[in-house]
């Protein structure tokens, strides 16, 4: 039903705002803005070599992204750094692993580094330890829980690689081709229109295969180090994410 209207715009484009809630609100007809054609390729910062500290307890010379004192006779909880790289602290000792980081992650090394470490992190371990100790058991967990639900994340991912690079990502960032905003809406609609469980797995699956598509993508971005074209398929990744939140919601009685 939005084709002949969209069609009839001419010299106008559409707008879509992304809330916080991530549901789109609004549509609004603006002037053409030229985007500008050139890509801007950078080398990016996410080539990193993790700095060596020393452990607080026993000096010896140990990783900025450490959890545990590298001496076997220490084993020291150790305070969280500043500036702690996400794919470092998760995925260095994989066999695999390389100081250039990719979109591409191993979930199951990546979960398996996870466990382990916030095994030894787990504050109740340190209930009996100093004040000092159960502070930084808190702190090491904590960091851990927001690394792996950041890394495990396709969108949340290409969010903190790009904030790496300081490329930002606003709420009100939209896109720009009109022909996908139309396949956003006319999706959006169908999903307000799902009367039966039938009916959803239909627009389920259309959305898993605009999701994964994107997912695709945005690793080749990555690879070709094309920030920009990163930049707009990561927003295009949260309309798509958008209407999967909204489907693993849906009810017989809305």
């Amino acid at each position: 039903m939005f084709r002949p209207l969209f069609r009839s715009l001419t010299n106008r484009q559409l707008k879509l705002t992304v809330q916080r809630n991530g549901i789109i609100t609004s549509r609004q007809p603006l002037p053409r803005i030229q985007m500008p054609v050139q890509k801007v390729f950078i080398q990016p910062r996410w080539y990193s070599t993790p700095q060596q500290q020393q452990c607080w307890h026993c000096g010896t010379p140990t990783k900025s992204t450490s959890v545990i004192c590298e001496n076997p006779e220490c084993h020291s909880i150790q305070p969280v750094q500043p500036q702690v790289n996400y794919f470092d602290l998760l995925l260095e000792g994989y066999k695999y692993y390389r100081k250039e980081h990719t979109f591409d992650v191993d979930m199951k090394a990546m979960r398996f580094k996870f466990l382990t470490l916030q095994q030894k992190a787990h504050p109740d371990s340190y209930s009996q330890s100093s004040k000092k100790e159960h502070e930084y058991a808190q702190l090491q967990s904590s960091l851990l829980n927001k690394a792996y639900g950041t890394l495990k994340d396709p969108l949340a991912r290409a969010r903190y690689m790009l904030e790496l690079e300081d490329v930002e990502v606003s709420e009100s960032d939209s896109l720009h081709e009109p022909e996908l905003l139309m396949e956003v809406m006319e999706l959006r609609e169908e999903l307000d229109e799902v009367t039966n469980e039938e009916e959803l797995d239909q627009v389920k699956q259309t959305n898993d295969a605009k999701y994964q598509e994107t997912v695709k993508n945005l690793s080749e971005a990555f690879k070709s180090k094309d920030l920009d074209h990163a930049k707009e398929l990561m927003i295009q990744l949260q309309y798509w994410e958008t209407i999967r939140r909204a489907i693993i919601e849906w009810s017989p009685s809305q």
